[in-house]
């Protein structure tokens, strides 16, 4: 089978396992081909590590991208996670003139009813638009709401994040997994694929909080998917992937905030994937 190649396009911190710091050895440690383009350099992410640099790489990025035309790269995937607006709107410009199987759009703005600093109203409009190129989109509740130009209200049922799935299927027309749905002392995932049909996965809750388990799960879903899994089968091993790393955080008694541990991730999950 020949190796599946991914373009991963998002922020590369110094110090915390987040990010591209999570997807580029998760996505090469399982067998594909990853093509990097960072949208920032950070010092750290921004998760209570103090005053963290930030260096906007998107001038970059038309460069980068036109000498990819030039080889003639043909990525069978491209996932898009953390861009910040100006690496948005290049990847507005950019992303038509791309063709791939897998778009992965993971539309990082926002969580528990309000934006990330830094982002506005004109950062969700480029991700609405962003969205309609995607053909699986990966936001939390927050971020859902917010690409159907919806209030922002917590949603306990998973019949009502359900719905809300359904509309934004209907909305972009492509495939929806809603992740980080709190049920009970669970977290559930919830969506539907692109022929519409539902699914809802749940594991038990480990306590605390975990900088990168987005990033982890989006980039182990694109990856499944690249390696021939379902929607469902994909979410599942995706979802297997962020608890295996908060579990061996927990083990290392390591300090959350400098990200996830992904000692055991790579092993486990190759042995689900073909």
């Amino acid at each position: 089978m020949n190796t599946k190649s991914l373009i991963i396009s998002q922020d590369l911190c110094g110090v915390g396992q987040v990010s591209m710091g999570v997807a580029l050895p998760l996505a090469a440690g399982l067998g594909l081909t990853p093509y990097v383009l960072p949208t920032a350099l950070l010092s750290s992410h921004t998760g209570g590590l103090g005053a963290n640099t930030y260096l906007d790489l998107s001038s970059e990025m038309p460069g980068i991208l036109t000498h990819w035309q030039q080889l003639q790269l043909q990525p069978d995937g491209i996932y898009l996670g953390y861009l910040g607006q100006n690496a948005a709107l290049q990847w507005q410009r950019w992303l038509p003139k791309l063709s791939a199987p897998l778009v992965l759009i993971d539309p990082v703005m926002a969580d528990d009813g309000k934006l990330y600093k830094g982002f506005d109203a004109a950062y969700v409009e480029t991700l609405q638009q962003l969205a309609y190129r995607a053909t699986v989109l990966t936001p939390n509740i927050t971020e859902a709401q917010l690409l159907l130009d919806e209030p922002l209200v917590a949603l306990t049922e998973p019949s009502a994040v359900m719905a809300l799935a359904k509309r934004l299927h209907a909305q972009f027309h492509n495939a929806v997994l809603i992740t980080g749905v709190p049920f009970h002392k669970q977290i559930a995932v919830v969506g539907m694929d692109a022929s519409g049909e539902t699914l809802a996965l749940a594991q038990p809750k480990e306590p605390g909080h975990y900088f990168g388990t987005g990033d982890l799960f989006a980039a182990a879903l694109a990856t499944g998917l690249l390696k021939g899994q379902r929607l469902r089968q994909a979410a599942a091993t995706a979802m297997v992937a962020a608890r295996l790393a908060i579990k061996a955080t927990l083990a290392a008694d390591a300090d959350p905030k400098y990200g996830l541990n992904l000692a055991g991730v790579i092993p486990a999950l190759s042995k689900q994937l073909p």
